[in-house]
C-alpha cells in the first residue's frame, strides 16, 4: 500500500498511528471491500489507502475531504468532529457505512481512523447523483463499481471495526515489542563492544609491560571504538611510569599546550574524581583556550580507591556529542588502566626488592674473593648485551641477566682458600671448584620465582665441544642461557685481574674468543659477541664502572696494596 500524506504539522502527523502500521492494516482489510482513512483532529485527511478500489478513491474520499460537495451531509461531518470513546458506526445517506475509532490522549482527540464500506442499500439516490455531478462522475459507472464490492450493514461493520481495532492493538503491541527489541539489541551491541574493548585492554595488562607501550595500544583501540579524533593520557608526576603527556590521533596540539592540558585536567579531575564532559570547549571558562585545537572533550580519572593517578581523555567525537554512554565506556577503560598502573607499580616494587636481594647475594659471593668483586654484575651486563644482539625477547633477556648475576652463587660452598689461592690449583682443589655450578643450582631450586635461571647457573661451564662440566654437554644440547653466560663469564675472566695473572687487553680477549669459537664457545654466539668490538666493550664497561662507583670503592679497599706476579691464561681459565 502506498500511503498518501497531507501537508501537516509533524506533531499532528505522528499523533495518529504510524504510516507503516496503517499500510499493513489497509492491505489486510482491502480485499474485504473496506477502505481505511486517517484524519487529523481538525477533520482533515492525514493519510488513506491509495491502493483501494476506484469506488472509494473517486467517490468516498472526496465526501470525507470536501464537505461542500455534499450539502446534505452536515450531520455526518459533525459526527466526524465528535470524540468517540469506543467504536462508533454510522450509516451515510449516500449508501455508505462508516466506523469511526477516535485516538484520545489525555482527554483530547488527536485523530480519527475511519473504516468505510458500501451499504447494502446503496443506490443512485438523488443525493448520490448530486454528488456524482459535483465530482463529474458517471453515475452508472459508480453503480457498477459499487456492485462489485462486499456490502456491510451496521452490524457487519461493527464486527469488522472490532476486528480492525484488535488488529490495530496487536500491531501497536508488536511495534512496541520491536522497538524494545531494537533498543535491547542496540544496548547489547554497545555492551558487547564495550566488553570486547575491555577484554582487549585487559589482555594487554601484563605487569612486565611498560606503561608507554600499554597506553599506546589502549588509546589506539579506544579511539577506533569511540570514533574520536584524539585520545590521550595525563599521569600525575608522582604516579609510577609517569612521563610526558601523550596524545594519539589526528589532532595537532603543541607540546606546551599538551602539557598545560595535562596539568589542568589532573587538577580539575583530581578534585572532581568523576567524568568531565564538555561539548563546546569555546564556551568553557577553564578550557576555552583549547578551542583552536579541538571542539569537544571527555575526561575521566585514572583512579584506584581514593587515589587519582591521572586521567584519560578523548577529544572531538566524529559524529554527534559526547554522552553518558561515552563517559561510561571511557570510565571502564580508565578503571582497567588504573588497575594496570597499580599492578605495574607493585610488580616493579617486588622486582626491585628481588633484584636488590640478588645484587646483595652476588656481592656477598664476589666478596669472598677480592679479585673477582663485581665479576657477577659484569657477567650479567655482558650476558644481557649478547642476548640483545641475538634478538631474544625482553622476558628472555631479563632471565639471562638474572642468571648472569647468580651464575657463581654456588661458590658460597667453595672454601675461600681455594677461591683466593694464588698458585695453580691441585686436582682436589679443582674438583672442589668444579662443584660450584651444581651447588648454585641446588641453592636456587626451591626459589620458584627464579627457577628459570637455573640452566644458566648449572651449565655456564659447559663447552661447545663437550669437554666442559658438570655434565659434559655439547653443542645445542647445552641450554642457550648456559652458552651465553659461558662466553660472557670467560670474557670478563680474561679482562679482569686475578690472583694468578693480570687482566688481558680487550683486543687480546676478543682474539681469544675468536680462536676458541666452535670449541669452547657456540660459534654463532661468538660471532654476535665480536660485533661490538673492543671500543664498544670499553665504553660499556666504563659506563658500568661509573654507575657502580660504590662497589668499585669497596673493591679498592679490599684489594691488597701489592699484587703478585701472574701469568697469562686462556679463555678456558676459571
Amino acid at each position: 500500500m502506498e500511503v498518501q500524506m497531507e501537508t501537516t504539522s509533524p506533531r499532528e502527523t505522528t499523533a495518529s498511528a504510524p504510516a507503516a502500521l496503517l499500510e499493513c492494516l489497509a492491505a489486510r482489510f482491502r480485499p474485504s471491500g473496506l477502505f481505511l482513512v486517517a484524519l487529523h483532529s481538525d477533520g482533515s485527511v492525514a493519510c488513506f489507502d491509495s491502493g483501494a478500489d476506484a469506488f472509494f478513491l473517486k467517490y468516498v474520499l472526496p465526501i470525507v475531504q470536501r464537505p461542500q460537495i455534499d450539502p446534505s451531509g452536515g450531520e455526518f461531518h459533525q459526527w466526524l468532529q465528535a470524540s468517540h470513546t469506543a467504536i462508533s458506526v454510522r450509516r451515510h445517506h449516500c449508501g455508505l457505512t462508516f466506523a469511526g475509532i477516535s485516538h484520545i490522549e489525555k482527554r483530547h482527540k488527536i485523530g480519527l481512523l475511519l473504516l468505510v464500506g458500501r451499504n447494502p442499500e446503496f443506490s443512485l439516490s438523488e443525493d448520490a447523483q448530486r454528488i456524482c455531478g459535483n465530482l463529474q462522475l458517471d453515475a452508472h459507472w459508480l453503480q457498477k463499481q459499487a456492485a462489485s464490492l462486499t456490502a456491510y450493514d451496521e452490524t457487519a461493520m461493527q464486527r469488522q471495526a472490532k476486528l480492525f481495532l484488535a488488529s490495530l492493538r496487536d500491531q501497536f503491541r508488536l511495534g512496541s515489542l520491536e522497538s524494545e527489541l531494537s533498543s535491547v539489541s542496540e544496548q547489547l551491541a554497545s555492551t558487547y563492544e564495550e566488553l570486547s574493548l575491555i577484554y582487549q585492554v585487559s589482555g594487554g595488562m601484563k605487569v612486565n609491560r611498560g606503561p608507554a607501550d600499554f597506553f599506546m595500544q589502549t588509546c589506539i583501540e579506544v579511539q577506533q571504538v569511540m570514533g574520536v579524533a584524539g585520545i590521550g593520557v595525563a599521569l600525575r608526576p608522582d604516579t609510577h611510569g609517569s612521563s610526558e603527556p601523550i596524545l594519539y590521533g589526528q589532532l595537532n596540539i603543541g607540546a606546551d599546550r599538551l602539557l598545560r592540558l595535562s596539568d589542568e585536567l589532573n587538577r580539575i579531575v583530581g578534585v572532581r574524581k568523576g567524568a568531565l564532559l564538555i561539548n563546546d570547549l569555546s564556551a568553557d571558562q577553564h578550557f576555552n583556550w583549547l578551542a583552536d585545537n579541538a571542539r569537544q572533550m571527555l575526561a575521566v580519572p585514572l583512579q584506584r580507591h581514593d587515589h587519582v593517578l591521572g586521567c584519560l581523555y578523548a577529544l572531538d567525537k566524529e559524529t554527534g556529542d559526547f554522552d553518558s554512554a561515552d563517559s561510561k565506556l571511557l570510565n571502564s577503560i580508565a578503571n582497567e588502566s588504573a588497575i594496570y598502573l597499580e599492578n605495574s607499580r607493585l610488580f616493579e616494587d617486588m622486582r626491585g626488592l628481588m633484584m636488590g636481594l640478588l645484587h646483595s647475594l652476588t656481592s656477598a659471593v664476589d666478596a669472598k674473593d677480592p679479585y673477582t668483586y663485581g665479576h657477577s654484575e659484569r657477567v650479567a651486563l655482558l650476558s644481557r648485551h649478547l642476548s640483545q644482539q641475538c634478538g631474544l625477547s625482553e622476558h628472555d633477556i631479563e632471565q639471562v641477566y638474572m642468571a648472569g648475576l647468580l651464575h657463581d652463587v654456588g661458590k658460597i660452598g667453595v672454601p675461600e682458600s681455594v677461591l683466593q689461592k694464588t698458585g695453580k690449583l691441585t686436582a682436589e682443589e679443582f674438583d672442589a671448584m668444579k662443584k660450584h655450578p651444581e651447588i648454585g643450582a641446588k641453592i636456587l631450586q626451591d626459589v620458584r620465582q627464579i627457577k628459570q635461571v637455573i640452566p644458566g647457573v648449572l651449565h655456564h661451564h659447559e663447552r661447545y665441544d663437550g669437554k666442559g662440566y658438570p655434565m659434559g654437554l655439547a653443542g645445542e644440547d647445552i641450554p642457550l642461557m648456559g652458552r651465553i653466560i659461558c662466553l660472557a663469564d670467560s670474557f670478563d675472566a680474561m679482562t679482569s685481574n686475578r690472583t694468578y695473572r693480570r687482566a688481558l687487553p680487550l683486543e687480546v680477549a676478543l682474539a681469544e674468543i675468536r680462536r676458541c669459537s666452535g670449541t669452547h664457545f657456540d660459534p654463532r654466539l661468538a660471532e654476535a659477541f665480536l660485533l661490538t668490538g673492543a671500543d664498544g666493550y670499553r665504553e660499556m664497561l666504563r659506563d658500568h664502572q661509573l654507575k657502580s662507583k660504590k662497589l668499585l670503592d669497596v673493591q679498592q679497599t679490599l684489594r691488597p696494596a701489592t699484587e703478585s706476579s701472574v701469568t697469562v691464561g686462556s679463555a678456558a681459565t676459571i
